[in-house]
Protein backbone atom coordinates (compact mmCIF):
# COMPACT_ATOMS: atom_id res chain seq x y z
CA UNK A 1 0.00 0.00 0.00
CA UNK A 2 1.64 2.90 -1.09
CA UNK A 3 1.99 6.00 2.05
CA UNK A 4 2.39 9.73 2.44
CA UNK A 5 5.41 10.88 4.41
CA UNK A 6 3.73 11.11 7.70
CA UNK A 7 2.56 7.60 7.40
CA UNK A 8 5.99 7.05 7.04
CA UNK A 9 7.06 8.89 10.24
CA UNK A 10 4.31 7.21 12.28
CA UNK A 11 5.34 3.80 11.46
CA UNK A 12 8.83 4.70 12.83
CA UNK A 13 7.12 6.43 16.09
CA UNK A 14 4.97 3.28 16.85
CA UNK A 15 5.46 1.15 19.97
CA UNK A 16 6.15 -2.63 18.92
CA UNK A 17 3.47 -5.11 20.38
CA UNK A 18 6.28 -6.12 22.53
CA UNK A 19 5.91 -3.14 24.66
CA UNK A 20 2.19 -3.31 24.72
CA UNK A 21 2.39 -6.68 25.85
CA UNK A 22 4.94 -6.35 28.16
CA UNK A 23 2.84 -2.70 29.56
CA UNK A 24 -0.45 -4.85 29.92
CA UNK A 25 1.52 -8.09 31.99
CA UNK A 26 2.64 -5.79 34.56
CA UNK A 27 -0.18 -3.66 34.82
CA UNK A 28 -2.20 -6.20 35.89
CA UNK A 29 0.26 -8.43 37.77
CA UNK A 30 0.26 -5.55 40.26
CA UNK A 31 -3.33 -4.67 40.39
CA UNK A 32 -3.42 -8.44 40.73
CA UNK A 33 -1.10 -8.83 44.02
CA UNK A 34 -2.47 -5.30 45.38
CA UNK A 35 -6.01 -6.68 45.11
CA UNK A 36 -5.18 -10.10 46.77
CA UNK A 37 -2.12 -10.31 48.49
CA UNK A 38 -1.07 -6.92 49.57
CA UNK A 39 -1.61 -4.52 53.02
CA UNK A 40 -4.47 -2.57 51.50
CA UNK A 41 -6.38 -5.43 50.12
CA UNK A 42 -9.24 -4.95 52.04
CA UNK A 43 -9.96 -1.25 50.64
CA UNK A 44 -10.56 -3.04 47.53
CA UNK A 45 -8.07 -1.38 45.48
CA UNK A 46 -8.50 -0.75 41.40
CA UNK A 47 -5.41 -0.25 39.02
CA UNK A 48 -5.96 0.78 35.90
CA UNK A 49 -3.93 2.69 33.29
CA UNK A 50 -4.06 6.33 32.44
CA UNK A 51 -2.27 9.22 30.40
CA UNK A 52 -0.39 7.87 27.07
CA UNK A 53 -0.93 4.21 26.69
CA UNK A 54 -4.59 4.96 27.91
CA UNK A 55 -5.49 7.38 24.82
CA UNK A 56 -3.30 5.30 22.49
CA UNK A 57 -0.79 8.06 21.43
CA UNK A 58 2.22 6.19 23.12
CA UNK A 59 5.57 7.28 21.24
CA UNK A 60 8.96 5.66 20.98
CA UNK A 61 11.43 7.65 23.15
CA UNK A 62 13.34 9.95 21.19
CA UNK A 63 16.72 8.36 22.51
CA UNK A 64 16.49 3.85 22.03
CA UNK A 65 17.80 3.40 26.04
CA UNK A 66 15.25 5.73 27.83
CA UNK A 67 12.26 4.20 29.32
CA UNK A 68 8.52 4.06 28.62
CA UNK A 69 6.20 5.66 30.69
CA UNK A 70 3.55 3.48 32.10
CA UNK A 71 1.00 5.69 34.42
CA UNK A 72 -1.31 4.20 36.30
CA UNK A 73 -4.38 4.74 39.22
CA UNK A 74 -4.48 2.85 42.33
CA UNK A 75 -7.64 3.83 43.85
CA UNK A 76 -9.40 2.22 46.83
CA UNK A 77 -12.71 2.35 46.54
CA UNK A 78 -14.04 0.52 49.80
CA UNK A 79 -13.90 1.17 53.62
CA UNK A 80 -11.66 4.44 53.60
CA UNK A 81 -12.21 8.02 53.47
CA UNK A 82 -10.37 11.22 53.25
CA UNK A 83 -11.81 12.20 56.33
CA UNK A 84 -10.19 10.41 58.48
CA UNK A 85 -6.81 9.94 56.78
CA UNK A 86 -4.38 12.98 55.74
CA UNK A 87 -2.85 12.86 52.35
CA UNK A 88 0.82 11.85 53.83
CA UNK A 89 -0.50 8.70 55.43
CA UNK A 90 -2.84 7.69 52.75
CA UNK A 91 0.15 7.83 50.06
CA UNK A 92 2.58 5.94 52.53
CA UNK A 93 -0.11 3.19 52.74
CA UNK A 94 -0.10 2.33 49.31
CA UNK A 95 3.34 2.43 49.46
CA UNK A 96 3.83 0.66 51.82
CA UNK A 97 1.67 -2.09 49.51
CA UNK A 98 4.13 -0.93 46.50
CA UNK A 99 7.17 -2.11 48.57
CA UNK A 100 5.27 -5.85 49.14
CA UNK A 101 5.03 -6.14 45.53
CA UNK A 102 8.51 -4.88 44.53
CA UNK A 103 10.34 -7.52 47.27
CA UNK A 104 7.65 -10.41 46.01
CA UNK A 105 8.63 -9.82 42.40
CA UNK A 106 12.30 -9.28 43.33
CA UNK A 107 12.86 -6.00 41.72
CA UNK A 108 16.16 -4.55 42.36
CA UNK A 109 15.37 -0.44 42.30
CA UNK A 110 13.46 0.65 45.31
CA UNK A 111 10.21 2.76 44.98
CA UNK A 112 10.87 6.38 43.99
CA UNK A 113 8.37 9.52 45.87
CA UNK A 114 6.86 12.12 43.14
CA UNK A 115 5.08 14.81 44.14
CA UNK A 116 1.58 12.89 43.10
CA UNK A 117 3.05 9.25 42.68
CA UNK A 118 5.20 6.21 43.50
CA UNK A 119 7.17 5.30 40.92
CA UNK A 120 8.58 1.81 40.31
CA UNK A 121 11.79 0.81 37.62
CA UNK A 122 11.89 -1.97 35.97
CA UNK A 123 14.93 -2.98 33.85
CA UNK A 124 15.12 -5.95 31.82
CA UNK A 125 14.07 -6.57 28.49
CA UNK A 126 11.80 -3.32 27.98
CA UNK A 127 12.08 -0.35 30.68
CA UNK A 128 9.92 1.02 32.05
CA UNK A 129 8.44 3.45 34.32
CA UNK A 130 5.26 3.11 36.15
CA UNK A 131 4.14 6.12 37.81
CA UNK A 132 1.53 4.69 40.45
CA UNK A 133 -0.83 7.55 41.77
CA UNK A 134 -2.64 6.40 44.75
CA UNK A 135 -6.14 7.59 44.89
CA UNK A 136 -9.47 7.86 46.28
CA UNK A 137 -13.53 8.30 45.88
CA UNK A 138 -14.91 11.12 45.82
CA UNK A 139 -17.97 10.83 48.19
CA UNK A 140 -19.60 14.02 45.98
CA UNK A 141 -19.60 14.68 42.42
CA UNK A 142 -22.29 17.42 42.17
CA UNK A 143 -19.73 19.99 41.90
CA UNK A 144 -17.92 18.51 39.26
CA UNK A 145 -21.15 17.92 37.19
CA UNK A 146 -22.26 21.49 37.32
CA UNK A 147 -18.80 22.51 36.37
CA UNK A 148 -18.72 20.27 33.37
CA UNK A 149 -22.52 21.35 32.38
CA UNK A 150 -21.41 24.71 32.51
CA UNK A 151 -18.69 24.17 29.93
CA UNK A 152 -21.71 22.35 27.74
CA UNK A 153 -20.96 18.84 28.16
CA UNK A 154 -24.40 17.47 28.31
CA UNK A 155 -26.00 16.41 31.98
CA UNK A 156 -26.40 13.06 31.02
CA UNK A 157 -22.50 12.50 30.48
CA UNK A 158 -21.61 14.86 33.16
CA UNK A 159 -22.86 12.87 35.34
CA UNK A 160 -21.29 9.64 33.88
CA UNK A 161 -17.76 11.35 33.98
CA UNK A 162 -17.93 12.61 37.28
CA UNK A 163 -18.70 9.12 38.57
CA UNK A 164 -15.09 8.41 37.39
CA UNK A 165 -13.09 10.50 39.32
CA UNK A 166 -11.41 10.92 42.37
CA UNK A 167 -8.86 12.50 44.57
CA UNK A 168 -5.22 11.97 44.71
CA UNK A 169 -2.55 13.07 46.96
CA UNK A 170 -0.13 16.36 46.71
CA UNK A 171 3.02 16.27 48.83
CA UNK A 172 3.27 19.71 47.83
CA UNK A 173 0.28 21.02 49.49
CA UNK A 174 0.42 23.01 52.66
CA UNK A 175 -2.34 20.87 54.07
CA UNK A 176 -0.31 17.12 53.14
CA UNK A 177 -0.05 16.23 56.80
CA UNK A 178 -3.28 17.28 58.14
CA UNK A 179 -6.75 16.30 57.91
CA UNK A 180 -8.24 17.64 55.20
CA UNK A 181 -11.62 17.62 52.73
CA UNK A 182 -10.12 19.87 49.86
CA UNK A 183 -7.85 17.13 48.31
CA UNK A 184 -7.05 17.64 44.10
CA UNK A 185 -9.07 16.01 42.38
CA UNK A 186 -7.66 13.92 38.86
CA UNK A 187 -10.47 12.55 36.14
CA UNK A 188 -7.80 10.50 33.84
CA UNK A 189 -10.36 8.12 32.78
CA UNK A 190 -12.90 10.84 32.17
CA UNK A 191 -10.57 12.58 29.93
CA UNK A 192 -9.72 9.56 28.27
CA UNK A 193 -13.74 9.47 27.37
CA UNK A 194 -14.20 13.23 25.94
CA UNK A 195 -10.60 12.05 23.82
CA UNK A 196 -12.07 9.50 22.64
CA UNK A 197 -15.37 10.99 21.83
CA UNK A 198 -13.12 13.83 19.66
CA UNK A 199 -11.49 11.08 17.96
CA UNK A 200 -14.43 10.18 15.83
CA UNK A 201 -17.48 11.42 16.74
CA UNK A 202 -20.23 10.09 15.10
CA UNK A 203 -18.52 6.54 15.10
CA UNK A 204 -18.34 6.48 19.19
CA UNK A 205 -21.97 7.27 19.18
CA UNK A 206 -22.79 4.50 16.36
CA UNK A 207 -20.62 1.99 18.52
CA UNK A 208 -22.15 2.62 21.69
CA UNK A 209 -25.69 2.50 20.32
CA UNK A 210 -24.80 -0.90 18.13
CA UNK A 211 -23.12 -2.36 21.55
CA UNK A 212 -19.95 -3.24 20.14
CA UNK A 213 -16.95 -2.90 22.38
CA UNK A 214 -14.52 -0.01 21.72
CA UNK A 215 -11.22 -0.03 19.12
CA UNK A 216 -7.88 -1.52 20.47
CA UNK A 217 -6.22 2.00 20.56
CA UNK A 218 -2.84 0.05 20.29
CA UNK A 219 -3.85 -1.81 17.43
CA UNK A 220 -5.47 0.48 14.92
CA UNK A 221 -5.64 4.24 15.29
CA UNK A 222 -7.77 7.02 14.05
CA UNK A 223 -6.47 10.62 12.59
CA UNK A 224 -6.41 12.37 15.79
CA UNK A 225 -4.45 9.82 17.65
CA UNK A 226 -2.06 9.75 14.60
CA UNK A 227 -1.35 13.41 14.36
CA UNK A 228 -1.09 13.54 18.42
CA UNK A 229 1.34 11.52 18.36
CA UNK A 230 3.47 13.07 15.39
CA UNK A 231 3.33 16.09 17.13
CA UNK A 232 4.87 14.97 20.50
CA UNK A 233 7.64 13.94 18.65
CA UNK A 234 8.35 17.00 16.96
CA UNK A 235 8.01 18.44 20.18
CA UNK A 236 10.45 16.29 21.78
CA UNK A 237 12.94 16.80 19.11
CA UNK A 238 12.95 20.17 19.48
CA UNK A 239 13.37 20.35 22.61
CA UNK A 240 15.75 17.75 23.23
CA UNK A 241 18.23 20.25 25.16
CA UNK A 242 16.13 21.92 26.79
CA UNK A 243 13.68 19.24 28.77
CA UNK A 244 12.18 21.57 31.62
CA UNK A 245 11.29 24.04 28.78
CA UNK A 246 9.39 21.04 26.47
CA UNK A 247 5.49 21.78 26.26
CA UNK A 248 3.53 18.82 28.31
CA UNK A 249 2.18 16.79 26.62
CA UNK A 250 -1.56 17.17 27.96
CA UNK A 251 -1.50 21.00 26.40
CA UNK A 252 -1.14 19.55 23.05
CA UNK A 253 -3.53 16.65 23.00
CA UNK A 254 -6.03 18.64 24.46
CA UNK A 255 -5.75 21.56 21.86
CA UNK A 256 -5.34 19.22 18.98
CA UNK A 257 -8.73 17.35 20.07
CA UNK A 258 -10.40 20.78 20.63
CA UNK A 259 -8.73 21.32 16.51
CA UNK A 260 -9.65 18.40 14.87
CA UNK A 261 -12.74 18.74 12.59
CA UNK A 262 -13.11 14.99 11.65
CA UNK A 263 -10.50 15.13 8.72
CA UNK A 264 -10.22 12.18 6.76
CA UNK A 265 -6.73 12.96 6.32
CA UNK A 266 -3.29 12.89 8.29
CA UNK A 267 -2.11 15.97 5.97
CA UNK A 268 -5.66 17.98 6.22
CA UNK A 269 -5.76 16.98 10.09
CA UNK A 270 -2.73 17.98 10.79
CA UNK A 271 -2.43 21.22 9.20
CA UNK A 272 -5.64 22.35 10.86
CA UNK A 273 -4.51 21.36 13.91
CA UNK A 274 -1.51 23.75 13.97
CA UNK A 275 -3.37 26.43 12.60
CA UNK A 276 -5.90 26.52 14.78
CA UNK A 277 -3.97 25.47 18.13
CA UNK A 278 -3.18 29.15 19.01
CA UNK A 279 -6.82 30.71 18.52
CA UNK A 280 -8.20 27.78 21.17
CA UNK A 281 -5.66 29.30 23.76
CA UNK A 282 -7.79 31.66 26.45
CA UNK A 283 -6.07 35.07 27.03
CA UNK A 284 -7.37 35.62 30.41
CA UNK A 285 -8.35 33.36 32.89
CA UNK A 286 -8.32 29.64 32.36
CA UNK A 287 -6.64 29.27 29.12
CA UNK A 288 -5.98 25.58 28.65
CA UNK A 289 -9.32 24.40 30.56
CA UNK A 290 -9.16 20.43 31.20
CA UNK A 291 -12.39 19.10 29.72
CA UNK A 292 -13.68 17.56 32.63
CA UNK A 293 -12.92 19.69 35.12
CA UNK A 294 -13.17 23.23 33.06
CA UNK A 295 -11.95 25.30 36.37
CA UNK A 296 -8.55 23.26 36.09
CA UNK A 297 -5.88 25.00 34.02
CA UNK A 298 -3.34 22.93 32.05
CA UNK A 299 -1.35 26.27 31.62
CA UNK A 300 -0.80 26.72 35.17
CA UNK A 301 3.07 26.39 35.17
CA UNK A 302 2.78 29.38 32.80
CA UNK A 303 2.24 31.95 34.97
CA UNK A 304 5.18 30.97 37.26
CA UNK A 305 7.69 30.74 34.67
CA UNK A 306 6.59 32.69 31.29
CA UNK A 307 9.03 31.02 29.77
CA UNK A 308 7.08 27.71 29.18
CA UNK A 309 4.88 29.51 27.15
CA UNK A 310 7.29 31.36 25.08
CA UNK A 311 8.90 27.80 24.84
CA UNK A 312 5.06 26.57 23.83
CA UNK A 313 4.95 29.55 20.86
CA UNK A 314 8.06 28.89 19.72
CA UNK A 315 7.16 24.91 19.15
CA UNK A 316 4.44 26.21 17.66
CA UNK A 317 5.18 28.26 14.79
CA UNK A 318 8.56 25.39 14.03
CA UNK A 319 5.98 22.96 13.64
CA UNK A 320 3.88 24.83 11.46
CA UNK A 321 6.80 25.22 8.64
CA UNK A 322 8.46 22.01 9.44
CA UNK A 323 4.77 19.75 8.82
CA UNK A 324 4.45 22.39 5.39
CA UNK A 325 7.66 21.05 4.03
CA UNK A 326 7.06 17.55 4.95
CA UNK A 327 3.53 17.62 3.49
CA UNK A 328 4.26 19.51 0.71
CA UNK A 329 7.84 19.16 -0.34
CA UNK A 330 8.22 16.51 -3.52
CA UNK A 331 12.18 15.84 -3.32
CA UNK A 332 13.17 12.90 -1.61
CA UNK A 333 16.68 14.37 0.17
CA UNK A 334 14.45 17.61 1.22
CA UNK A 335 11.99 15.40 3.10
CA UNK A 336 14.79 12.82 4.35
CA UNK A 337 16.36 16.38 5.71
CA UNK A 338 13.44 17.61 7.48
CA UNK A 339 12.30 14.27 8.80
CA UNK A 340 15.90 13.94 10.73
CA UNK A 341 16.48 17.42 12.18
CA UNK A 342 12.83 18.25 12.85
CA UNK A 343 11.60 14.67 14.35
CA UNK A 344 14.91 12.74 14.84
CA UNK A 345 13.54 10.11 12.10
CA UNK A 346 15.90 8.80 9.31
CA UNK A 347 14.29 7.51 6.35
CA UNK A 348 15.60 5.50 4.16
CA UNK A 349 15.88 6.91 0.35
CA UNK A 350 14.09 3.46 -1.07
CA UNK A 351 11.34 4.14 0.63
CA UNK A 352 10.35 7.06 -1.74
CA UNK A 353 10.34 4.72 -5.07
CA UNK A 354 7.21 3.25 -4.47
CA UNK A 355 5.61 4.92 -1.42
CA UNK A 356 5.26 8.59 -1.44
CA UNK A 357 1.73 9.33 -2.89
CA UNK A 358 0.28 12.24 -3.94
CA UNK A 359 0.41 14.56 -1.02
CA UNK A 360 -3.36 15.79 -2.30
CA UNK A 361 -4.76 12.41 -1.78
CA UNK A 362 -4.34 11.08 1.25
CA UNK A 363 -5.19 7.88 2.89
CA UNK A 364 -8.45 7.83 4.71
CA UNK A 365 -7.52 5.74 7.95
CA UNK A 366 -11.05 6.81 9.40
CA UNK A 367 -12.55 4.68 7.34
CA UNK A 368 -12.72 1.27 9.65
CA UNK A 369 -15.67 -1.63 9.35
CA UNK A 370 -17.74 -1.89 12.26
CA UNK A 371 -17.63 -5.64 12.13
CA UNK A 372 -13.92 -5.64 11.97
CA UNK A 373 -13.48 -3.93 15.42
CA UNK A 374 -11.49 -6.72 17.84
CA UNK A 375 -12.92 -6.70 21.76
CA UNK A 376 -11.60 -4.42 23.85
CA UNK A 377 -8.28 -5.99 26.08
CA UNK A 378 -7.92 -5.69 29.44
CA UNK A 379 -5.58 -2.76 29.44
CA UNK A 380 -8.60 -0.38 28.60
CA UNK A 381 -11.25 -1.13 31.39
Amino acid sequence: MDKTTLELLLEELELPSSAYETAVSRYEDLGDFLSSDSSIAQYEPQVFVQGSFRLGTAIKPLVQTEAYDLDLTCKLTDGLSKLIITQENFKNMVGNAIDQYISKRHIKEAKQSKRRCWRIEYQDSINFHMDVVPGIIIADTLVLQESMIKSRISAETAVEWAKLAYDITDNKRPDYSVIAYDWNISNPEGYARWFEQRMEPKRFILLEKAGYEKLKVFERKTILQRCVQVLKRHRDKMFKSEIDLKPISIIITTLAGQAYNGEHTLEDAITNIVDKMEGLIGKNGVRVPNPTRPEEDFTDKWKENPKLELAFYRWLIQAKADFSIIITEKKPQAIMSKALNGFGIRLDESMFETSIVDKNIGVNLNRIEIDAIPPKPHLWK
